[in-house]
């Protein structure tokens, strides 16, 4: 019976072990922060290591322990300063609920959908004629309360003069993020996490990052135009498509809101 239970301890401390490493290795791989995880496991697993050493063989080495036990609070510590940004989007992706602020997408026609597309459209092709800094948020699902909670709520339906007009550097909150569901701008102003990759290239600001930082967590899709060059970006799933053309855009939106194709009618 002890033997069972001495068997059943050891296999759940293993599968204890390997949970918290494949945590470690998902969260530090989806940032790119491969020497960050590499120092992290390394901690871990010595600390654990002194466990089994005192547990199973009976090796008991103190002061060695504490040492690494105080590290682990100090990497816990500053993991949460860090990516205090990535963690709020981590536990609102556990915890969240499908909020009704505006239609969903799904309840929307493809022609209602496709008219928000071309509205949009329109605003980033003429904000890149006249380099305008904007941050759309694209939201297919829900957005987090915590982001809108940041800006100034809106639920507007959406237009391209609208949009010219949020982000109208004389306009109090055109700095923020346009967060759009459906046919609705939500809120504008808002700001978001900052992207902790180390792959984002060094000439791109604040702007971009917050552009890339939102969609590593999330389904969302960004639409970043650059004050400086006017060139429109896109950002999804942690990934930036700079140079992206209207028309481009105009078929990434309707993908990303799953728009059936128009059928041209067959002449007779």
């Amino acid at each position: 019976m002890l033997s069972v239970i001495g068997t059943a301890t050891y296999i759940i401390d293993i599968l204890t072990i390997a949970a918290v490493l494949a945590a470690m290795f998902v969260f530090f791989f989806k940032r790119k922060s491969v020497k960050l995880m590499l120092i992290y496991a390394t901690v871990f697993v010595a600390y654990v290591a002194l466990i089994l050493l005192d547990e199973y063989f009976g090796v008991s080495v103190p002061i060695a322990r504490a040492l690494v036990t105080v590290l682990i609070w100090f990497m816990v510590a500053a993991l949460a300063v860090v990516y205090q940004s990535d963690l709020k989007v981590v536990f609102f992706n556990l915890t969240r609920s499908h909020e009704k602020t505006a239609p969903d997408p799904g309840d929307l026609s493809d022609e209602e959908l496709r008219k928000s597309v071309e509205e949009i459209t329109r605003a980033c092709q003429t904000m890149s004629k006249s380099r305008t800094g904007a941050l759309i948020v694209i939201a297919p699902t829900v957005v987090a309360q915590h982001i809108l909670d940041t800006g100034v709520e809106l639920e507007a339906l959406v237009s391209a003069s609208l949009l010219e007009a949020i982000f109208n550097t004389r306009a109090p909150f055109h700095d923020g993020a346009a967060i759009i569901k459906g046919n609705k701008v939500l809120a504008a102003g808002c700001f978001l996490p900052l992207s902790q990759s180390q792959t984002v290239a060094k000439n791109l600001g604040t702007r971009h990052r917050a552009g890339i930082g939102i969609t590593e967590e999330s389904d969302m899709l960004t639409i970043i135009v650059s004050e400086e060059t006017g060139v429109i970006s896109v950002a999804k799933h942690g990934e930036l498509r700079r140079f992206v053309t209207p028309d481009r855009l105009r078929d990434i939106l309707h993908e990303t809101l799953k728009i059936a194709p128009q059928t041209k009618s067959r002449m007779i």
